[in-house]
């Protein structure tokens, strides 16, 4: 009603809040969030979840015990293999029969499905007898888990399981008679069953990085199971010699009739040889030979003749330059080994020389310079006629030379017809030796190849052998008691905290102060701890709280009244009203504890109770009593007076005035003048005037009782109430009076401690002892009320 005092003058030492001086209205404050820790709130969910966790976790053990206890023990039998990793030579037949390739990753994979194999496993059938066995052929009845989910086996197999299949493979192609055997054995059921039977419990891997290979075998039998990976290994080994046999008499037998094959062309290469040498006349006859001699030898010849030609020719060609041009001729090999030219040109020097000497002393007309020109006239003449003689003698071995080499010529264009036909001869000879040669070496080749392959007939092995044989298992591998129990219990507890989460989730009531503030935009007043045991009935509540003013509850209810008259110190509100969304939340016992408790623990103050809930006017229960006496609708219709109609409670001295059950026309009376005019006389004479009012959601008075009182206390039940209906509920207050604050009463402490939300009932749970005895049972009082001075 009044205006609000500012946020730094108003502190109630954390245990209620504080009201800002800007907030418009008289809304209970609301309290500061913080964001909220992930993990510790996963924790607090587990922890108050752990019944439902536990629990889903137990009947999990329980049905898996069930079905261990149906189960039919399994025995395990492991056999070791070695691959055989070193290189076994007799003779070097590797091309034909390959062993397994030990450094192949793929190749050691390969042999693991081969043991396997359809075929592999058949064989064992075969010996061992399991087609006859109940345990593999299909024909044992099944156990009680079996026959209870066949149902639903059924279903699978008929129609989910043929929506979620992939595309069927292609149908592989028929094994050779020789592997698969009989038709007959083929065509039995039983086999097939016992077949699938084994091949569903057997394990073929690779012991580590190894390669030895691990053939496990699983079976209710724990020798049988021994038995059946024995046989398995003894089998693939003895397949691997067989399959080397196989290729082996294959390879022999393709060998043969290549053999045949070869022989036939090598005898026809050699007959076309002899008949080619008969026909030809090469038989025995070097005249091919000589003939290719004869052409090769005046091939040597002319080439040699035309080689001189071609010199005798450049040394003419040579001097007929050096005759024009004399400083050359020294350079021509004639001339320079021809004694007679080389005197003739040390004198030609020697006159050169004489006449410059004579020519830097004398004139050129000087006797003496002329008979040095003469002479040096004479010694050319004399050096070019010899010159001319020497090209006259290379002339002529140039024609001797031409000569030669044309009738060499002439020869070799003879001997090239001759050879020619001879040459053509040997060459045609020659292809047919090479094809009865190349004949000959294929089929010596396949020759040798054959005996090799019939001398390994006899001395086959496997690439692999037994390492270590299985041996039978005194225990049972499964059903695994402890690990099967212990998955059960956590795939339960997983689905218990999944079940958990979705609680939550779909939780649509109120916990915690924060959860109502969050909702409804209304502050908390305080939490109220419910009263358990014998003292759970109403009028029993009302004592209790009486009686033991130090408890949880009875501080809590103090913690209210405190939080409104903090709320409004300029101007306390005079006239409170109580209401609900609906009915059964406390809020009548919470009235009557609430004045009462005041008016005990202050024997000056002065308060009135009214019950204003004229449909259904349990305020009387809640104070014990048995007669109403007068009631407020007397009162308001002038039938008694005030004085008749308020009564004293006795165990806590507080005045209350009843109202009578189905009052008609209960509207009409709140809203009447006369109301309005009761409540200000009540407001005069009294401190605090408390209103009991009706379930907001029931009918319209709890909204004009709103409107007539200073302050309005909505009360939630904790844990029930929903949430909707409170959101609802408070709406419809607000909408008539902004003065409204929300109490959460009838707090389960025990299952509130769980949630950890750090409010009024977590505090209350956790530090019971600090209310002292009083708040775990009744009892008197020890210490004297207190008077306090009337303010």
């Amino acid at each position: 009603m009044g205006s609000f005092p500012k946020a730094d003058q108003i502190d109630d030492g954390g245990m209620n809040r504080i009201v800002p001086a800007s907030e418009p209205g008289g809304l209970a404050p609301l309290r500061p969030t913080e964001a909220p820790n992930e993990l510790w709130e996963w924790l607090r969910l587990l922890n108050r979840r752990k019944a439902l966790i536990v629990g889903c976790g137990l009947v999990a053990v329980a049905l898996m015990a069930l079905i261990i206890a149906q189960a039919t023990p399994m025995y395990k039998a492991s056999a070791r293999l070695l691959l055989d990793t070193r290189t076994f030579k007799v003779v070097s037949t590797e091309a034909a029969l390959s062993g397994v390739d030990t450094m192949n990753l793929g190749a050691i994979q390969s042999e693991l499905e081969v043991i396997q194999s359809e075929f592999l496993i058949g064989r064992v059938v075969d010996k061992l007898g399991l087609a006859n066995n109940p345990d593999f052929n299909g024909t044992k009845p099944p156990g009680f888990i079996d026959s209870a989910f066949a149902p639903l086996r059924e279903l699978w197999a008929t129609g989910i399981s043929t929506l979620l299949a992939p595309a069927p493979k292609p149908a592989p192609a028929a094994q050779p008679a020789a592997r698969t055997g009989r038709a007959n054995e083929e065509s039995d059921p039983r086999r097939r069953a016992a077949i699938g039977a084994v091949a569903s419990h057997l394990s073929v891997t690779l012991l580590g990085r190894t390669f030895v290979i691990l053939v496990t075998v699983e079976s209710p039998d724990g020798t049988m199971s021994a038995r059946i990976a024995n046989a398995l290994a003894e089998a693939y080994l003895a397949d691997q010699i067989d399959t080397k046999n196989e290729a082996n008499r294959r390879a022999t037998e393709w060998l043969e009739q290549r053999l045949a094959e070869l022989r036939r062309n090598l005898q026809v290469a050699e007959e076309a040889v002899s008949s080619y040498r008969r026909d030809k006349g090469l038989a025995g006859s070097p005249e091919g030979a000589m003939s290719s001699q004869t052409l090769n030898d005046l091939n040597a010849k002319y080439v040699a003749a035309r080689s001189k030609r071609i010199e005798r020719e450049a040394r003419l060609v040579a001097l007929s330059r050096a005759s024009l041009n004399p400083g050359e001729i020294a350079n021509i090999a004639e001339v320079a080994g021809n004694t007679t030219l080389a005197a003739l040109r040390v004198q030609d020097v020697e006159i050169n020389r004489k006449m410059a000497e004579l020519g830097a002393m004398l004139g050129d007309n000087h006797p003496r310079m002329i008979q040095a020109r003469s002479e040096l006239a004479s010694i050319r003449a004399r050096f070019l006629s010899e010159t001319q003689r020497i090209t006259l003698a290379v002339r002529a071995e140039l024609d001797a030379a031409k000569a030669e080499e044309d009738e060499l010529k002439e020869l070799v264009d003879k001997a090239a017809v001759v050879s020619g036909t001879a040459s053509q001869y040997e060459a045609e000879l020659k292809q047919l030796e090479r094809e009865a040669q190349s004949n000959r070496t294929l089929y010596e080749s396949f020759l040798n190849r054959f005996k090799e392959l019939r001398e390994q007939q006899d001395i086959q092995r496997a690439d692999a052998r037994i390492l270590a044989y299985a041996q039978p298992s005194g225990a049972p591998s499964s059903p695994n008691y402890k690990t099967g129990l212990l998955a059960a219990f956590v795939i339960g507890c997983l689905l218990g905290m999944a079940g958990a989460v979705a609680a939550e989730k779909l939780d649509r009531v109120f916990r915690s102060a924060a959860q109502v503030e969050e909702a409804t935009g209304v502050g908390v007043l305080g939490m109220v701890p419910e009263v358990k045991g014998a003292a759970s009935v109403r009028s029993n509540v009302v004592a209790h709280v009486l009686e033991n003013t130090t408890s949880p509850a009875a501080e809590a209810i103090r913690a209210v009244f405190t939080a409104i008259s903090l709320g409004s110190l300029d101007r306390p509100p005079r006239v409170i009203a109580i209401t609900s969304s609906t009915p059964s939340e406390g809020k009548t016992t919470f009235v009557a504890a609430l004045g009462g408790l005041l008016t005990k623990m202050n024997a000056s103050r002065r308060v009135l109770i009214v019950d204003l809930d004229l449909r259904q006017a349990r305020m009387s229960a809640a104070l014990g009593l048995k007669d109403r006496g007068g009631t407020i609708d007397d009162y308001l219709m002038g039938l008694k007076t005030l004085e008749e109609c308020t009564r004293r409670h006795d165990n806590s001295g507080v005045d209350y005035i009843l109202a009578r059950p189905n009052t008609p026309n209960a509207p009409e009376i709140l809203e009447s003048h006369a109301m309005k005019a009761a409540l200000a006389t009540f407001a005069e004479r009294y401190d605090l005037v408390i209103l009991d009012g009706p379930p907001v959601m029931a009918v319209s008075d709890a909204r004009i009782i709103s409107r007539l009182a200073d302050y309005t206390v909505f009360i939630v039940q904790w844990a029930k109430t929903p949430r909707e209906v409170v959101k609802t509920a408070i709406g419809a207050l607000v909408a008539v009076t902004n003065h409204v604050g929300v109490v959460i009463n009838r707090v389960n402490l025990a299952k509130h401690a769980r949630y950890g939300y750090g409010d009024h009932g977590d505090y209350y749970s956790r530090y019971r002892g600090y209310y002292g005895a009083g708040a775990d049972a009744p009892g008197p009082q020890a210490r004297p009320n207190l008077k306090l001075a009337k303010r």
